[in-house]
């Protein structure tokens, strides 16, 4: 019974022993495992540092708006006659006007009445400073050959004088009357096209009535939000701005910076820049109108045959800009200083060569030193999606 019970034991820790050298054995074996799954090689593609032609550029989107729009206001009160223009086309949308033009007409028989008095008169007022020079010579001859008194004399020359005040004030009411009358005359302001009628002919209109709405068509102007910051790389006048809108969509109108305005918006630190752009009429009909959406693509910069790689391959680490260079089988990272951004590209001044083979994919799982398998073969700079 003794013997069955220590050979028992003995089996017993045998099947102990056993198991730790299993356990141990199965580490070891996932400890190498780890070790070889940790080599293996990041599959990447690569590409070569290649020079191009790179271009700051930025984008803005607003509105076209016109330089000059008015509204037209009669200066007198009064009934609407006529809102057409001189050869008779009515002045409604679309039509278009000249500086100094009539565009409509109030009615003016009141107003031609006034002017009638008026002339009327002026001339009784001629009449009487007439009279009133004679009686006046004639009593300043009598006082010479002391048949007249001084007194009479002095109230001649008086008499004389209230009369020409009078005909001067019958002459400037007579001036107002035909000004009134002219204004019943509603000139265009200046040369434009007629945006919107606001009035019917019969309206009563007046200094707070508008008729019509106008706007110059050419030139349009674009305004945009510019951040202070690129002040310096702005020339009035010379900076070229291109132009597009989703109404002709690839098509481009270019334009200039004409003017920047001096404040600077202290919440969005932008200030605002106008850009002019030329726009006559193309088969009869403008190309541009007030009120289109439109983008605006300023360059900035140009930098002829500059190195450049895909903005994708540059890893930013802290205050640092790393490029992961191709050395064999092998990543290398290099620091590098970058210039203009062109989209997807970005512009190296400092930190790789023309030709060098560098990471456009899997760059992110990259460190110094570590082990890569290419994916096809290295191309150019394009980026890869």
């Amino acid at each position: 019974m003794e013997r069955h019970v220590k050979i028992s034991r003995f089996g017993w820790w045998a099947l102990i022993l056993a198991a730790g050298m299993l356990a141990g054995c199965a580490k070891e074996k996932e400890k190498t495992s780890f070790k070889a799954g940790a080599g293996r090689p990041v599959l990447v593609r690569t590409a070569r540092v290649e020079r191009r032609d790179i271009s700051e550029v930025l984008l803005f989107t607003g509105e076209l708006e016109a330089i000059l729009a008015v509204e037209v206001k009669p200066k007198l009160q009064g009934r609407l006659e006529r809102l057409e223009l001189a050869n008779g086309q009515p002045t409604t949308e679309g039509a278009e006007v000249k500086a100094g033009e009539i565009i409509a007409v109030l009615d003016r028989r009141e107003l031609e009445a006034q002017v009638a008095l008026a002339e009327a008169q002026a001339r009784q007022a001629e009449v009487v400073v007439a009279d009133r020079e004679r009686e006046r010579r004639r009593l300043e001859a009598l006082f010479a050959e002391e048949v007249a008194t001084e007194q009479a004399r002095d109230a001649a020359v008086t008499a004389h004088e209230s009369a020409q005040a009078a005909a001067a004030q019958a002459k400037a009411q007579l001036k107002l009357a035909r000004v009134n009358l002219d204004e019943a005359c509603i000139r265009a302001p200046m040369d434009g096209v007629v945006l919107e009628r606001l009035a019917d002919p019969g309206a009563m209109v007046g200094p707070t009535a508008s008729i019509v709405r106008i706007a110059q068509m050419d030139p349009l102007r674009l305004m945009l939000p510019i951040p202070a910051r690129l002040l310096p790389m702005l020339d009035e006048g010379r900076t070229e701005v291109l132009v597009s809108t989703d109404v002709w969509p690839g098509r481009e109108v270019r334009g200039t910076v004409s003017r920047i305005f001096p404040e600077v918006n202290p919440a969005t630190r932008t200030m605002r820049a106008e850009v002019r752009l030329e726009n006559p009429k193309t088969n009869g009909s403008w190309l541009l109108r007030p009120g289109m959406y439109a983008t605006a693509r300023l360059t900035l910069a140009t930098r002829p045959n500059a190195l450049a790689v895909p903005a994708d391959a540059v890893i930013r680490l802290l205050d640092r800009q790393l490029v992961f260079k191709a050395d064999g089988d092998a990543a290398r990272s290099a620091e590098v200083r970058t210039g203009l951004r062109d989209g997807a590209f970005l512009e190296i001044v400092e930190g790789v060569a023309e030709g060098d083979e560098f990471v456009v994919m899997g760059q992110n799982k990259l460190t110094d030193g570590a082990a890569i398998e290419r994916v096809g073969e290295a191309g150019g700079a394009e980026p890869t999606p």
